[in-house]
């Protein structure tokens, strides 16, 4: 379908080479792939298809998006190919390119020029220092104990395995008995491993609180739990947060057991932010979960902002970041910054906290991503990454630094997706005539 949808594009172009191809021709191509992108981001798979995202280790270009979103960088890149193809097509007929060329270069200059100045701008005043820190403990360890109480056999799962691969698969089929009848004497093992895996959760936390941090978030569904023991976690984690008067990001995925049927959502994904009094500042569930992937519930849409010493907090998870409409909440609440606890794999690492990035720069705020089986990355509202810390490398999963959290205004905030609806408008004119 994608493929096709691009080759009535490449076809509508091509009309335009065999007429009388004038400068303004060259608009309906970036303007045509543009409005394809804001379309299918407002699908299922969010921006995963936006030539946007291709450009994040151009700084001084990505600043764009502070304007326009991500439409203003695909737009500039479909368009220089559409120039190019004007350019030669203008020489072999030799006619005169120079001016279309000359106009193309100078917007160019003048965005970059601005992200110069943008991305090298000094907004310290603006922005507040807090110690803050992100852990993630595996769960591999849990599905190696789950497959062997179901099957009786011991497996070892790869930390980098394939999504798709048949080993995962066959372990995944693990979870349906535990789901459906989680009876402790048959599933003792998973207890334990269950167990275990908080205890390390908090002894990670307790290390982050000895480094000094004042605000902790953990990685996306860390706090795997039955809806059983979900209040005895969160008054674990109340407790924990009262005594060391610190702000805690409990990433949770409580489990509701019960026969499984089609399109039944048995699964919580969800991140609670518990303040230094012990009290429960805010309950987010992730307003996008996957599609056919995620069996839960999504949220009320919103995204919070929570007053605090250290600015307006604001939290997400994971896949909810690749929605640029919803996120511009941010920018609508002036959001410091945005905790993004996530779940990846080792293909999409590091491309998806990339993406994130994007939406702090839209949106004038700071991106703390704490990720399991990816990249974990604090970038600000320039893009500008201060913190990488990979999952797969050896040794504990856990960062404490100073990080820096502060709101920019940007218009991108004020005008939105502007620029796609001109995009649509021009695409739509162009296809009638």
């Amino acid at each position: 379908l994608d493929a096709a949808k691009n080759m009535l594009i490449y076809i509508l172009d091509r009309k335009f080479i065999d007429t009388n191809y004038r400068f303004i021709h060259t608009l309906f191509f970036p303007a045509a792939m543009v409005a394809k992108e804001y379309i299918e981001s407002n699908g299922g798979g969010g921006v995963w298809g936006s030539l946007a995202n291709t450009q994040f280790n151009f700084p001084w270009l990505i600043q764009l998006a502070s304007v326009t979103g991500l439409w203003g960088i695909s737009f500039v890149v479909y368009w220089f190919s559409s120039m190019v193809i004007w350019a030669i097509h203008k020489k072999i007929r030799k006619e005169n390119y120079t001016r279309g060329v000359f106009a193309y270069a100078t917007l160019l200059a003048v965005i970059l020029v601005y992200g110069v100045a943008r991305y090298n701008s000094n907004q310290s005043d603006k922005l507040n220092v807090v110690r803050t820190a992100g852990l993630t403990v595996p769960t591999m360890g849990f599905l190696e104990s789950l497959y062997e109480d179901v099957s009786g056999k011991k497996i070892r799962i790869d930390w980098k395995i394939s999504q798709s691969s048949s080993q995962l698969q066959e372990v995944n089929k693990a979870f349906v008995p535990f789901i459906e009848n989680p009876d402790s004497a048959n599933f003792s093992r998973s207890f334990s491993s269950l167990k275990k895996l908080h205890d390390s959760l908090f002894g990670l936390t307790q290390k982050a609180v000895s480094a000094g941090a004042r605000i902790i978030t953990w990685s996306e569904g860390n706090g795997l739990v039955l809806k059983s023991g979900e209040s005895a976690l969160l008054q674990r984690g109340m407790g924990f947060a009262k005594e060391n008067k610190i702000y805690l990001l409990m990433a949770m995925a409580v489990i509701h057991p019960g026969k499984i049927t089609p399109g039944k959502k048995f699964i919580e994904n969800m991140a609670v932010l518990i303040g230094p009094g012990g009290e429960v500042l805010n309950v987010l569930h992730k307003n996008k979960p996957v599609p056919m992937i995620e069996n839960s519930e999504p949220g009320d849409q919103l995204i919070p902002v929570i007053p605090s010493p250290a600015g307006n907090l604001s939290t997400s998870i994971c896949y909810d970041a690749d929605f640029p409409r919803h996120m511009r909440q941010l920018g609508d609440k002036k959001s410091d910054v945005l905790f993004l606890p996530s779940g990846d794999w080792y293909s999409i690492a590091p491309y998806h906290s990339y993406m994130a990035a994007f939406r702090g720069i839209e949106n004038g705020c700071s991106v703390v991503r704490q990720v399991s089986g990816g990249l974990s990355m604090i970038s600000d509202y320039r893009g500008r990454i201060s913190l990488k810390h990979d999952f797969f490398k050896e040794g504990e999963k856990l960062w404490v630094t100073n990080a820096q959290f502060g709101h920019v205004p940007t218009v991108y905030s004020s005008i939105g997706d502007l620029l796609a609806y001109i995009c649509l408008m021009v695409a739509t004119i162009c296809i009638i005539y």
